[in-house]
Formats: structure tokens, sequence, C-alpha cells
């Protein structure tokens, strides 16, 4: 009778324990560049104060950007994921980067894509740097540097083992330790 009660309260504490990387256990939803773009430029718009005329060029600017970054990305997705950041089978979790013929991309390839990403970014910044007042640019620039510092600490902390217990990442090679079967 014990067994049975520890089984069925384990069964409704696993129920209610959130699965998945996003709130609640779902998936962060995949967007599109235009909703990116939107988004983004909204941010801007409610920390700098901008002009209809600038909320426009910069919305342009930006939707641009996201554009390009978005066609220099294997099959047109951040990291390479398939919809819904699926393996192929069905294994689930998130692939290695591939290009479109189902090879990883080298260090060399990556690198020169990330050179991309980087130019357009700069691109991007010019444009938006004639539609802005001096005031709203650097308020600008520290508003994207905190943006890249805070992608960068989310990037770190993934790559540490984020939700792992003890937030430690298993030694190169070696699998996490299994929890015992009942």
């Amino acid at each position: 009778m014990a067994a049975a009660l520890v089984l069925s309260f384990s069964a409704i504490m696993a129920q209610d324990r959130p699965q998945g990387p996003g709130p609640g256990g779902e998936r962060p939803k995949q967007t599109t560049p235009k909703e990116r773009a939107q988004m983004q430029t909204d941010r801007l718009n409610k920390e700098l104060n901008l002009t209809e005329k600038q909320f426009k060029k910069v919305y342009k600017a930006i939707l641009n950007r996201e554009k390009e970054v978005a066609n220099l990305m294997p099959q047109g997705r951040p990291g390479g994921m398939r919809p819904g950041g699926m393996r192929p089978g069905g294994s689930g979790g998130v692939r290695p980067p591939e290009g479109m013929n189902g090879r990883r991309e080298t260090k060399t390839e990556m690198s020169g894509t990330q050179a991309q990403v980087k130019a357009s970014r700069e691109r991007c910044d010019k444009k938006i740097r004639k539609v802005l007042s001096d005031e709203q640019y650097a308020k600008y620039e520290e508003l994207e540097a905190q943006r890249q510092k805070e992608m960068m600490d989310r990037m770190r902390k993934m790559r540490n083992g984020g939700n792992r217990p003890g937030g430690q990442r298993p030694p190169q090679g070696q699998r996490p330790p299994q929890q015992p079967a009942n």
C-alpha cells in the first residue's frame, strides 16, 4: 500500500514538473525575420522615443539584417534546427549546425558565417546611426552592448549545463549519471 502511494505521488509530481527549455515547459516559438524586426524596433521605440519616420527607417534596417542573417543560417534557421527543434528520427534536442547537404559545417565555414553576420550587423548599425540623434545613438549603443552581454550569458549558461543538477556539464565523452530504476 505504501509503495503504491509513493509511486502515485511521484507520478503526480513528474506531471507537474515543466518539460523542455521554455517557461512552463513549452519550446520557444520560432520567429520570422519580420517578427524579430518588429520586436526589436518596438523595444528601441520604447527606449529611444523614435519619431514615426525614425521608426520606419530603423525597422527597415533591422528587417534587412534579420533577413540576411536568416539566409546565412543553415536551412534558414538559427542553429540549423528543424521545426520544433527535433532531431531526425524524433529523438528530440538540438542538432549540430548542418548545411543544406546534411553535413556539419567546418570551423572555417562557421567563422565565415559569423563574419558575414557581423558585417550585416555593422551595415545595419551604420544605417541606424544616420537616422538617430547623437543622444539616441549613444543610448542605442548601450542597449546593444547590454543585449549582447545577456545573449552571451545565456549561451554560456547553456554550454555549462543550464538546468542540470549542480549546473555542471558531464566531462567530454561521458554520459551524465543515470537515475537507478525502482
